[in-house]
């Protein structure tokens, strides 16, 4: 069981690449079955090594001038608060089915199996999804979404719910929608039949 909000955004990526990827964006079908894509942050950090002079270093200088030595890139005094660090920051978008899992960890190790952003159109985010409003067919409210809750293979296994009268129902503080091919995702709300709630009451 793997909650998106809470274990998967903002997971650090094992990866092939010298990039730090992290999950930024977790996009869903339609029909909120299963997790489709993953919006990756990508920075990269390299040191460079141009002699810029520690500002704590001029000890080190002067020692240098008075024995008549001469400054090299490998004797210069440079700490690394001081080298110039160049990020290269940006985004990638991947398949879920390009990843795979080692133990609790995610793992790329092809950073080149990314796809254009253009397949994001009709896919629902994480973002979209939380704070959705769950209705019954009739439109009874039972709360709002607050967690989604998949297994490895990407696949929706159920919804946490926020507190509202499906929690009331179930004398829960942490309601649990468990999805179904009842369970529907329609303009941004989660649907459940009226049976749905009827044998909740019972």
């Amino acid at each position: 069981m793997i909650k998106v909000g809470n274990k998967l955004i903002g997971h650090k990526l094992i990866s092939g690449s010298t990039a730090e990827l992290s999950v930024n964006q977790v996009y869903f079908d339609q029909t909120l079955r299963k997790v489709t894509y993953l919006e990756l942050n990508k920075k990269e950090v390299s040191n460079d090594k141009d002699a810029v002079p520690d500002h704590n270093a001029g000890e080190m200088l002067h020692s240098i001038e008075a024995s008549g030595g001469q400054f090299t890139p490998d004797n210069y005094p440079v700490t690394d608060d001081n080298r110039k660090a160049h990020e290269v920051n940006g985004s990638i978008i991947v398949s879920y089915d390009s990843l795979s899992w080692e133990h609790d960890s995610l793992s790329l190790q092809d950073v080149e199996k990314e796809v254009q952003s253009t397949v994001l159109a009709d896919q629902c985010s994480f973002a979209s999804i939380n704070k959705a409003e769950v209705l019954t067919g009739e439109g009874k409210e039972l709360g709002k979404v607050k967690e989604v809750v998949i297994n490895q293979e990407g696949i929706v296994e159920g919804l946490e719910l926020s507190e509202g009268l499906f929690s009331d129902l179930l004398k829960s503080d942490q309601p649990y929608l468990e999805m179904n091919e009842s369970v529907q995702y329609q303009h941004g709300k989660v649907i459940v039949p009226e049976n749905y709630y009827d044998s909740l009451t019972k």
